[in-house]
């Protein structure tokens, strides 16, 4: 097996292992002069502690991401994808100086990566060990790294460039790239000022209350499977109104709206007085994380 194709291997096998949390994983490999075997044990590891932050994550645990991520930054420091990761891990912890660090620090890994496999006439580089790299395994890595150098513009809200990322990968193959696209149409739609906290779930970043210093109200869309059903059928989303309170770390349902295609309001509830934790991993456990106050990991 060519060297190029063992790359585009574990590149496509990297991106189909780490998608699961919150979205799709991106990768730049940038193979070292060490022989392959040893770079494979380590991108081996690299995976591993890539996997425990999505675990971690899953669970609320951040600053255990962001421990994973560093584990695995520390084996290949040139790998992109650790950097875009643990930005998003930063920005849930409510540190936006080092989540804007580590997200340039992947472009810029992104973008070497990129240049690195376009067409040069045909000149043999050192980059390549040597050999005239085959123009289409280039292309299709090349799409690959667009793709997921879109993912990254994607979770920090830079639209327009992802689009355009995914526009490029889409015309070069990459179905994923194609429905990303779609996303973000569909994101367009209902408003930017609605931000995703996972795939299908987003609050009103316009519409946050702060009543007193230890309780938030947010706005939370949901779009994924529904608890309320409207009299005339499955409505599109629900519109939940949440009560958090930060000092106990504990959540309510205010209120919540089941809206149809036609934007009306189909059906409605008024919650209870009652508290309760949230489950790990939920809407409400992620917001109270992202919205109520806390020294910022450093």
């Amino acid at each position: 097996m060519s060297r190029l194709r063992f790359f585009v291997f574990w590149l496509l096998f990297a991106a189909s292992c780490l998608c699961s949390w919150p979205v799709l994983a991106a990768y730049d490999l940038e193979v070292p002069v060490d022989p392959l075997n040893e770079y494979r044990m380590l991108f081996k590891a690299y995976s591993k502690h890539l996997l425990a932050s999505y675990d971690r994550a899953f669970v609320d645990d951040y600053e255990g991401a962001v421990r994973e991520v560093d584990k695995a930054i520390k084996l290949l420091p040139e790998e992109g994808i650790a950097y875009a990761e643990r930005g998003k891990y930063y920005r849930m912890l409510n540190n936006s100086t080092l989540a804007e660090g580590d997200f340039n620090k992947a472009l810029l890994l992104f973008e070497r990566a990129i240049e690195r496999y376009r067409p040069a006439g045909g000149k043999k580089t050192s980059k390549n060990g040597g050999r005239k790299v085959d123009p289409a395994e280039a292309a299709r890595l090349i799409t690959t790294l667009r793709y997921q150098r879109g993912e990254c513009y994607f979770s920090f809200e830079k639209y327009r460039q992802a689009t355009d990322d995914f526009g490029a990968a889409c015309q070069g193959g990459n179905s994923m790239a194609c429905s990303r696209i779609r996303d973000i149409r569909a994101i367009e739609k209902r408003g930017t000022h609605w931000v995703p906290i996972s795939a299908l779930q987003f609050y009103d970043r316009q519409r946050i209350e702060r009543p007193d210093s230890h309780v938030v109200r947010a706005w939370l869309r949901r779009e994924d499977a529904q608890p309320l059903q409207a009299e005339s059928g499955a409505e599109n989303f629900i519109q939940q109104h949440l009560e958090l309170n930060c000092s106990t770390r504990e959540s309510r349902l205010l209120e919540a709206f089941a809206s149809s295609a036609g934007g009306q309001s189909a059906s409605q509830k008024a919650a209870g007085p009652v508290f309760a934790k949230p489950s790990p991993g939920s809407a409400p456990a992620k917001l109270l994380i992202l919205l109520c106050t806390r020294p910022p990991l450093k």
